[in-house]
């Protein structure tokens, strides 16, 4: 496989990986230029229509997930009968390989990491997919240490250790909760009992079930208790004890119910808060959910002999049912009209391939697509290579152009904030730079570019810009300029001026007498400096005031734009005392506006 070109796309450079459904192999987009994950199923599900139907309506939810702790499903196909999945390219570790060669994680970490996982199952599950498949193997911790959950709505294969149902994979036996184990339907609430074991796994390097043979272990997963982890491991606490055990109920409506019920716990264990899970001592509940002691037979009788029979019975009819499944694919395979494959054609092409092909247009949908232009399907039903009968309708889905997102607010929170925000948005961080900000503490994001509320693709790269406080300088010295030249020198230097008039008969007009900040000071580029500025005042003519009291003349000269000076004088006249016996300058005489007016008010002689 190594060399092939896939849809003249995906070019394959080397295998990295393989089991029981696939091959997996490191390639390359030619289209976008990226290394990518390319997983090519083994020939022989090509052959089962149910198990194709399933494959691409889950891979299709899949590309539909977006969240940083998923691995990224961006396209699927079929090319000369082989179907392929086309991932994120992720660099680092499986949580299998991390826990056997390096033995039990601390708590801490263990903690961590099942938070992370608890945010990638919530986004699937708020979308309608439940993994069913939760296990260390489907758990990548990259070299950064970033957590990523892989194969989300992907089917398994029967065999190895996978325990299925007609057209449903349930899961890996170490890990699959009892209502799989019993063939019932899985919902959030079992990927929830598989996390619990993949948390039990890291405290302890130990599953809690093991067995010879997945019906063995699946029996345990039913009828029998885990023994507690605090009891392989004594570093566990009690409270982290508690969400693990109970994530381990074997009634669903035991457990937590939902992902984010269960980070919460988590997350109050990684604080040293109390948790809300409570001790579960007994874990053996009944299809009703009562938790009962262990019944006699769990102690030796026959029963379990029926038990054991009756999960046998089970698998006999899903393999009998897969056989009936094969044959008539088989029977279907021989006959009829081929399907064209419309992927990556336009609605025109596709109309006419199905018409030369002897087939019809069913529905058009559209969906986003990042890997294909608008107008070109992104898929179809029934499959490429499906054998059907004449004149049958092909449905077809149309690409309606890339997924757009709108570029969130990152303006004043922290980097690491900033790129939280980011990545969680579906978007990818960029460039990060410095700049001065005379507005944004320092650390803080001061600008982004794309801006705030912009609509653009997913995976986009937002450029940000931290400021790094305002940017300083040193006040020059204006005072003996003319203003003019003062506040070229100012500007000159980066700052702003403001201008205060100081009326002045004594200097020139126009000279800067004071500033403010003084000289030598650093201040933010861009501040203002307060510079006086000498005018000539205004000449006005002096009111006459003589004859009027002493409050009144007072008066008439503020409201004449003078400042007063008071003389008393003593006076042998009653009639003039309180009263202005003379002023200077005189009335109707030029003065300067502002300047000081001398008025004597009478004054009476003392008593004799």
């Amino acid at each position: 496989m190594t060399g092939r070109l896939l849809n003249s796309r995906y070019q394959l450079l080397e295998q990295i990986g393989t089991g029981g459904m696939a091959e997996v192999y490191r390639a390359t987009d030619n289209l976008l230029g990226r290394t990518v994950a390319v997983k090519m199923l083994h020939p022989q599900y090509a052959k089962d229509p149910v198990f194709i139907e399933r494959f691409r309506q889950e891979a299709q939810a899949a590309a539909n997930l977006n969240q940083p702790n998923i691995v990224n499903v961006f396209d699927w196909g079929i090319e000369d009968s082989t179907y392929y999945i086309v991932m994120e390219y992720v660099e680092g570790m499986d949580l299998k390989d991390i826990i056997l060669s390096g033995g039990p994680l601390l708590p801490e970490r263990a903690v961590e990491i099942g938070m992370a996982i608890c945010l990638a199952l919530e986004s699937a599950h708020s979308h309608g997919i439940v993994h069913r498949d939760i296990k260390p193997q489907n758990i990548i911790v990259t070299r950064d240490n970033r957590v990523k959950v892989m194969d989300f709505g992907i089917a398994r294969a029967a065999g190895g250790s996978a325990m299925t149902q007609t057209g449903t994979i349930m899961g890996t036996a170490q890990y699959i909760s009892p209502e799989q184990a019993q063939g019932r339907t899985a919902d959030p609430r079992s990927d929830l009992y598989s996390l619990g074991i993949v948390i039990y796994e890291m405290l302890t390097a130990k599953v809690p079930f093991g067995g010879e043979n997945p019906v063995a272990i699946a029996y345990k997963h039913v009828r029998e208790d885990p023994l507690p982890p605090s009891m392989l491991n004594p570093d566990i606490s009690p409270e982290l004890e508690s969400v693990v055990m109970k994530a381990l109920s074997k009634n669903p409506e035991n457990r937590y119910q939902n992902a984010l019920e269960m980070r919460a716990d988590l997350e109050r264990c990684l604080e040293g808060a109390p948790v809300y899970a409570t001790p579960v001592l007994r874990h053996d509940e009944t299809s009703a959910g009562a938790t009962q002691a262990l019944p006699a037979y769990a102690r030796g009788s026959a029963e379990p002999r029926r038990s054991r029979a009756w999960l046998w019975i089970i698998v006999v009819m899903i393999v009998l049912a897969g056989a009936g499944v094969g044959a008539w694919a088989l029977v279907k395979s021989t006959s009829g009209v081929s399907v064209p494959d419309l992927v990556g054609q336009t609605e025109t092409a596709a109309r006419q391939m199905l018409t030369d092909a002897g087939l019809a247009l069913g529905n058009t949908g559209r969906a986003a697509s990042n890997s294909l232009a608008k107008g070109q399907v992104v898929s179809q039903n029934p499959g490429a290579g499906s054998k059907v009968s004449k004149s049958m309708k092909v449905d077809i889905v149309v690409s309606s152009g890339p997924t757009l997102i709108t570029v969130p607010d990152v303006r004043g929170l922290s980097q690491s904030s900033a790129k939280a925000k980011i990545t969680g948005a579906g978007l990818v961080v960029g460039n990060v730079s410095e700049e001065f900000s005379a507005g944004v503490p320092v650390g803080r994001v001061s600008s982004q570019e794309p801006a705030p509320d912009e609509r653009v693709s997913e995976k986009t790269e937002v450029n940000l810009a931290v400021s790094k406080g305002p940017e300083m300088v040193t006040v020059p010295n204006v005072v003996g300029m003319q203003q003019d030249a003062a506040t070229q020198q100012l500007q000159a230097s980066g700052l702003g001026v403001q201008v205060q008039q100081v009326p002045d008969a004594t200097q020139p007009e126009g000279a800067v007498t004071t500033q403010d900040p003084a000289a030598g000071q650093s201040v933010p580029k861009g501040g203002k400096i307060t510079i006086s500025v000498v005018v000539r005042p205004q000449q006005v003519k002096v009111p006459s005031v003589v004859g009027q009291t002493q409050s009144a003349a007072q008066a008439t000269l503020a409201n004449a734009g003078f400042q007063v000076t008071l003389v008393r004088q003593q006076t042998s006249t009653p009639s003039k005392v309180g009263k202005v016996i003379s002023q200077s300058p005189g009335a109707n005489v030029l003065a300067d506006k502002g300047s000081s007016v001398t008025i004597t008010v009478g004054a009476a002689l003392p008593a004799p």
